[in-house]
């Protein structure tokens, strides 16, 4: 009888840790694909990894990033950016950064419930307009002829937000 209840056990801790395990990758694989901040899917072209306030997440863009950091009156710091047309992973400091395009990341129609229920067009999006990363400063301006914005340094792109907790809120 023992025998059986020990056997029991283990069978139900193994099944128990499979499910932990399984559970864990599933939030893993989730946090890869939906923004951090503003749970919308990633795009392959935009996708960033950024500490806002010492904590690490995925995010659709540096625009999302920053907007949270802004938000939260706390430090940005970008640790992984993707070039916008190859899809390729770059360290932040060698990218462009082409920001107030007119190109928008993440698809959202704009459209919120108010409080009686009915719908309403949002005044702000946290991702519009997107920020996006290049590999070479040329193709940062070609992006900027066809779809406007401003071709910026990393410097420049988190130098508002970084300035503004520096000076304590």
């Amino acid at each position: 009888m023992a025998k059986k209840i020990s056997l029991a056990a283990i069978v139900l801790l193994i099944v128990i840790g499979g499910a932990l395990l399984g559970g864990g990758y599933m939030v893993k694989r989730r946090s890869e694909t939906v923004c951090g901040f503003c749970q919308r899917h990633i795009s392959p072209q935009s996708a960033v990894i950024a500490e806002v306030g010492g904590r690490r997440r995925h995010v659709c863009c540096a625009h999302c990033a920053i907007t949270e950091g802004f938000q939260r009156h706390q430090p940005v710091r970008l640790i992984e950016v993707t070039d916008y047309n190859s899809g390729r992973k770059l360290a932040p400091e060698q990218a462009w950064y082409v920001d107030g395009s007119r190109v928008v990341a993440c698809t959202h129609d704009m459209m919120r419930m108010g409080e009686m229920k009915q719908m309403q067009q949002a005044d702000f999006d946290r991702c519009s307009p997107g920020a996006f990363a290049f590999s070479t400063r040329a193709a940062a301006d070609a992006f900027v002829a066809v779809n406007g914005g401003a071709v910026r340094t990393l410097q420049e792109m988190l130098a508002a937000v970084n300035a503004v907790e520096g000076q304590g809120k």
